[in-house]
């Protein structure tokens, strides 16, 4: 569900899919039952996401108020809109401002708090029986409408916030909004609970905490509440995430099939790829377009859901993100980015002019749901109205039922709990191959390789030295040419439009856009292939090549940096440490898949994380392996490669056991093994 960009040298191109592998199969393989307990998600991964966020909202001054994104939401809103703004509520004297840009001149429109009720059948969707509360009119300031507004507190007594609607004036949110924006997960834990220091609050009773955190945010009240993130020990929010794990491979929504893991399946690193789309039969619900009349596009017209032959030959995804309105020839083609690390890197950038308005940045584009916050909530909401419909006339409560506001938390809670919970330390990684080393000098050189200007940290967000940005803190956007790039011939003379990126400005053709895209973490890179938002490069190797070109250095996003000259061997250096790095992330996932089959987990469950530990270690394998012959015959880390396959024959034989004690003794190998493979690549 997230986009992002791959972006070496300097600029970011796109990320937001997922994959693995194929050791584990399809989806449903994944299931959890009952269990409260996450088989993939990290409770400690999503409370380090939310500590990092709770600190950026305490600096920005938001301790008491809440800020939503407002925008086109794809599946809620009545028509397409380019419309976006923001909305702060401040919790301690309930005064509201709205400000939004880009609505239709010919009407004027009206402002909305909804609570949706719960129950079966029931949506996110405003719908008649939900609670609605109409706050005014917005007022037209030139290209700007506004209003500032005070919350009645005893009108609001009970209410719950889970939407801020924008309609039309006339109609209530049940018969048509065009904007909207809501409360993140983030926001729910954080302001449903206490509001005042901790300082101040820990030497007191409860009662007394209650009084305070009253006083000090009267109408914190209307936030609904979820579970407190403490520390790894939280067994509500472990719930929630399990929850939100069977959702993601499990849920379809009523819709054609699909769940958002079969394009983001937990076997291939959340992604999919040519070579892994090859091993999948024929009836994946991935190619509902192949066998859904209703789906395919000789039998509608040539209006597209997917192009079959694009999607199998470069695992290209068809997106209407430029509204739905001319199926046959509006739409871009993107890859499917992974989710890892969501929690590290959707920080917006505050520099690159693609932040008005976006609370996350999501997608390749960095916009999320076109139009909308950009937010993971956001996000799942389109992908379910984009690809789960059942017809091309996607009709919420026909072609697919959209969540509720309880799944949507649960999704965006386990999302948020996937991959690493920190970024690496460039400064002391210190590695034993020289060319991966000389590949980590030449990436932080702001001479030469330049990497670590937009991936500080070989993670996703940038390093430019900005005043009053902390290095690595924010997520940015950059042209890189990679549209201007020639794209590898097909042989079928398919469409593919041109794609306009981030979508506020700009008017590219057959592409609304302004060319730029999100940059990606590299840490993640090396066994996510192929590269950029359109699948672009097939290897690390020529992902990195192209900073080296013209497209790259004509492009806007060399003027930031500055044109990169590489040789040969230095692409391969670099690529060579990019190699080594995704290595050692793979070696630390595995170890915490195999830390968790000991932590008293039932046998098929244990099963699972065996099998995706299996995954994870055989990928770190592949990316050392490789390498281009001509660089290094015998690859990267041959000593550590036969280390890592002695961990696999022990998880093997953890698998084949059905005696505890023999098991746990497997599997204690497995780690001590990986340890030693790491200790093989670095000092």
């Amino acid at each position: 569900m997230r986009s992002r960009i791959f972006l070496f040298g300097l600029i970011g191109l796109t990320l937001l899919g997922v994959g693995l592998g194929c050791v584990i199969g399809s989806l449903p393989s994944f299931s959890l039952g009952d269990s409260p307990r996450p088989l993939i998600g990290s409770v400690r991964a999503f409370e380090a996401a939310y500590a990092r966020w709770k600190a950026a909202a305490e600096k920005n001054g938001q301790k008491t108020k809440l800020v939503m994104a407002l925008g086109y939401y794809k599946g809620l809103s009545s028509e397409f809109s380019r419309a976006a703004g923001q909305a702060l509520i401040d919790l301690s004297d309930g005064s509201l401002i709205v400000e939004i840009v880009g609505l239709p001149e010919d009407r004027e429109f009206a402002v909305w708090l909804v609570q949706n009720r719960p129950g079966s059948r029931r949506s996110v969707k405003p719908e008649p029986g939900d609670r609605m509360i109409r706050l005014g009119s917005l007022e037209r300031e030139g290209a700007h409408a506004r209003l500032k507004a005070l919350l009645d507190r005893k009108k609001l007594e009970g209410f719950k916030l889970d939407l801020l609607a924008v309609t039309p004036e006339g109609r209530d949110p049940t018969e048509g909004g065009l904007i909207y924006g809501s409360p993140n997960v983030f926001q729910k834990i954080y302001y449903a609970q206490a509001k005042t220091s901790s300082m101040i609050l820990s030497p007191l009773k409860e009662a007394e905490k209650s009084a305070i955190q009253s006083l000090a945010a009267p109408f914190r009240f209307i936030v609904p509440a979820l579970a407190y993130a403490n520390d790894g020990g939280n067994p509500q929010l472990a719930a929630l995430i399990a929850r939100g794990e069977r959702l993601f491979f499990e849920e379809k929504f009523h819709g054609n099939g699909r769940t958002c893991g079969t394009c983001h399946p937990a076997d291939n690193n959340f992604t999919i790829d040519p070579a892994y789309i090859a091993t999948l039969p024929n009836n994946d619900p991935l190619f509902v377009a192949e066998f859904k009349r209703e789906l395919n596009s000789a039998t509608n017209g040539g209006n597209h859901f997917e192009i079959p032959q694009l999607l199998r030959q470069f695992g290209l995804i068809l997106l209407n993100v430029d509204d739905t309105d001319d199926l046959a020839n509006k739409f871009v083609l993107r890859g499917v980015p992974h989710t890892f690390a969501l929690g590290l890197s959707i920080t917006p950038a505050t520099f690159d002019g693609t932040s008005a308005s976006k609370l996350q940045r999501t997608g390749w584009d960095g916009g999320g749901a076109f139009g909308s916050g950009g937010t993971l909530r956001e996000f799942a909401v389109g992908a379910v109205a984009q690809h789960f419909t059942r017809t091309l006339d996607r009709i919420p409560g026909r072609d697919f039922r959209l969540p509720t506001d309880s799944e949507l938390d649960a999704i965006e809670a386990f999302l948020l709990s996937l991959g690493r919970q920190a970024e690496l330390d460039l400064g002391t990684l210190s590695l034993k191959d020289y060319d991966a080393d000389q590949g980590k000098i030449l990436f932080n050189s702001q001479t030469t390789g330049k990497c670590a200007m937009c991936h500080f940290n070989a993670g996703a967000n940038h390093g430019l030295d900005l005043p009053g940005v902390t290095l690595g803190s924010e997520n940015a956007n950059f042209d890189i040419g990679i549209e201007n790039a020639t794209h590898p011939a097909d042989g079928l003379g398919l469409p593919r439009p041109r794609d306009g990126g981030f979508g506020t400005a700009g008017n590219l053709t057959n592409g609304f856009g302004d060319g730029t895209f999100n940059t990606p973490s590299l840490v993640e890179a090396a066994d996510t292939p192929p590269f950029f938002h359109n699948n672009q490069a097939r290897t690390i190797e020529e992902a990195v090549a192209f900073y080296t070109t013209a497209d790259f250095n004509g492009s806007p996003g060399a003027g930031v940096v500055g044109p990169i000259a590489l040789g040969q061997v230095a692409v391969n250096q670099l690529a060579a440490f990019l190699r080594v790095i995704n290595a050692l992330e793979n070696i630390r996932s595995a170890g915490a898949r195999l830390a968790g089959a000991l932590d008293g987990l039932r046998p098929p469950q244990i099963d699972k994380l065996i099998a995706l530990a299996i995954v994870d270690i055989s990928d770190a394998i592949r990316v050392l392996r490789d390498v281009p012959s001509s660089f290094k015959i015998d690859g990267l880390h041959p000593e550590a490669r036969a280390v890592l396959e002695d961990a696999i024959v022990h998880c093997e034989t953890a698998r084949q056991t059905g005696n505890k004690v023999n098991r746990a003794i497997s599997l204690q190998a497995a780690l001590n093994a990986l340890e030693a493979a790491k200790g093989e690549i670095v000092d």
